[in-house]
């Protein structure tokens, strides 16, 4: 096994996704990943329910802050446990009008991954089960943190090398909330980077990934990207890491909204710092 290329590698595939750090390549026995972040999100305009856009001229506008902390631990070459927890403020508004501000404690999520196949050590297939809770209630403000109920989610992975320093991560799965209007989310993310020196020290990648979602609640929520009831949104991302050392690196991700329907068009950058022991 490379283990120095392949700690690599799994280090940049864990900004593949901004709200999602999770990825297909296996962490190690008995080696943890430890990542703090920093997210910020704006939205001012939306997707119909035919797909067209709306410009946010009538003074609706979404902001939203976000300090998040994951943890992963290999408990052995094929299984890891991953969890997470973050701390949002989001601040919007509607046709001008202000709505009440929120902050606290978002979803936390627990996981366990497990590789299930590799090729040689470049490629691993591997499936991975989340539990999803909310660490908030909902209040009638307008202006939540999530869905506020518990949910599940199953996912495949398949990652690993492409040609030379290059590589990849891809994902697919499904994620249900427990509530009689759900919503039931197919999500799925495709990554493609490479290391840019021969010491593997400037990293870029850039993804693409998505929501579709169905609910019985047919309500429009345009502007908070934490809601998609009935709708789907395309996000794409560029990232950025450099390696300071073979346990500390630091990324950056700049990511916007491509398309959807139901949805805010919005983006965003994130920053990681990521230590690995």
């Amino acid at each position: 096994m490379k283990k120095n290329y392949l700690l690599s590698v799994f280090t940049i595939l864990l900004i593949g996704s901004v709200s999602n750090v999770y990825a297909g390549w296996p962490i190690g026995k008995y080696r943890h990943i430890f990542t703090p972040s920093f997210t910020y999100y704006t939205s001012k305009n939306q997707w119909d329910q035919n797909g067209n856009k709306i410009n946010g001229g009538n003074g609706s506008r979404f902001n939203a802050y976000s300090v998040g902390l994951y943890g992963g631990v290999g408990i052995s070459r094929r299984a890891d446990i991953l969890a997470s927890v973050n701390f949002t403020s989001q601040t919007s508004s509607i046709g001008g009008s202000r709505l009440p501000s929120v902050a606290g404690l978002g979803d936390a999520t627990l996981g366990l991954s497990y590789n299930i196949a590799h090729w040689k050590y470049k490629r691993f297939l591997s499936v991975q089960g989340t539990v999803i809770a909310p660490l908030y209630t909902i209040k009638n403000t307008g202006n939540t943190l999530g869905y506020g109920v518990l949910g599940t989610e199953g996912k495949l992975m398949f990652a690993g090398e492409l040609a030379g320093p290059s590589y990849f991560n891809a994902e697919a799965g499904f994620r249900h909330y427990f509530d009689e209007k759900g919503p039931n989310q197919i999500v799925a993310s495709l990554t493609v980077g490479s290391a840019l020196d021969k010491r593997k020290k400037h990293q870029l990648s850039a993804d693409i990934g998505g929501i579709s979602s169905y609910s019985t609640n047919r309500n429009l929520v345009a502007i908070n990207p934490n809601l998609v009831y009935n709708g789907y949104y395309i996000k794409g991302s560029i990232n950025y890491g450099y390696k300071f050392t073979n346990k500390f690196s630091i990324f950056g991700s700049g990511f916007t909204t491509l398309t959807g329907e139901n949805a805010a068009q919005g983006s965003g950058f994130a920053v990681f710092a990521i230590f690995k022991f």
